[in-house]
């Protein structure tokens, strides 16, 4: 375990402020196609694995990541990340931590001009490592706890046809 020193402090606090940016950054790139702010939070080298939602891990350039966002938050007009908070810090050495946190993502779109809202809470688990330009995620997984809102609906939204 990490000596709980000065330097553990500031590194825990910047590792909190690290996922807060990894949920706002997703929101900033939906609201404005600027997706730089999220790729930042990530090493040049990245692991995404959403695969208990969709597709397989993938390890990519985090500048690949804006496509990743861009893509798989198309069908919807607005998001919301809400981290409630970080779970669990576990310091690993001075330079690589995991980082567990809860948060409620709100997925907005309309249908036939009704507002919908689809929203899964998410337990996220980073891999994180101190870079030259300070903490950032090596690795990202996805667990999806429970879905709330319209599903059908979002189905609809990305183009399925029922006849």
């Amino acid at each position: 375990m990490k000596p709980q020193d000065l330097q553990y402090t500031l590194d825990w606090i910047a590792i909190r402020e690290l996922v807060a940016e990894y949920g706002q950054a997703i929101d900033f790139g939906k609201d404005t196609g600027d997706w730089s702010r999220w790729v930042n939070v990530f090493t040049p080298q990245v692991t995404a694995d959403y695969s208990r939602l969709f597709g397989e891990p993938v390890t990519m350039a985090r500048e690949q990541m804006a496509q990743v966002g861009g893509e798989a938050l198309a069908p919807f007009s607005r998001v919301q990340h809400a981290t409630a908070n970080t779970v669990r810090t576990h310091f690993k050495s001075d330079t690589e931590a995991q980082v567990m946190a809860y948060a409620d993502v709100g997925h907005f779109f309309s249908l036939g001009g009704v507002p919908q809202e689809w929203t899964i809470v998410i337990r996220y688990t980073h891999d994180l490592e101190k870079t030259p330009e300070g903490w950032r995620i090596r690795r990202v997984m996805l667990d999806p706890i429970h879905f709330r809102g319209n599903p059908l609906g979002l189905e609809l939204v990305k183009g399925k046809r029922f006849v």
